[in-house]
């Protein structure tokens, strides 16, 4: 190979690195969407729940990952492997929950009340068909919504 090749060769590589270091950069300092004050869509867990078991497009481009604003009364309240507090809604499905993984803990929350949560949601994870098992909707991020 000529000089010529190897300099070409090697400006390239020069310019690819730079363009994906600074891609890297760039999502690495990205800020953190704002929840709390962001514009969601408002539900109710039954709904929620429905609308995504049911497998249609239109609502899974309606709920998944898209910041949502959720009522619904709940079912338990626990924490996480992570210490977070996660707070189970109720839904027309037995076994079936809208799992809300919450940024700060609520308190005196329990069975039985009615709250409203504002979180993203990340979709439906199925449950197990062979044991009848119904899976959850999840919500991540979640907060105390007004």
């Amino acid at each position: 190979m000529s000089k010529k090749v190897k300099r070409y060769i090697l400006l390239s590589l020069i310019i690819i690195i730079t363009i994906i270091a600074l891609i890297g950069y760039q999502v690495w300092n990205k800020p953190h969407q704002d929840i709390e004050n962001a514009v969601a869509v408002k539900t109710n867990a039954i709904e929620l729940y429905n609308s995504l078991t049911n497998d249609s497009a239109h609502t899974k481009a309606l709920f998944i990952n898209k910041i949502v604003v959720v009522s619904g009364e709940v079912k338990q309240v626990s924490k996480n492997q992570q210490n977070q507090q996660v707070i189970l809604l109720k839904t027309n499905i037995a076994d079936g929950s809208v799992n809300c993984t919450m940024e700060e803990n609520i308190k005196n929350v329990k069975a039985d009340d009615m709250v409203l949560l504002k979180g993203i949601c990340i979709g439906y994870i199925g449950g197990d068909n062979d044991i009848q098992l119904p899976g959850d909707v999840f919500l991540v991020r979640c907060y105390p919504s007004d």
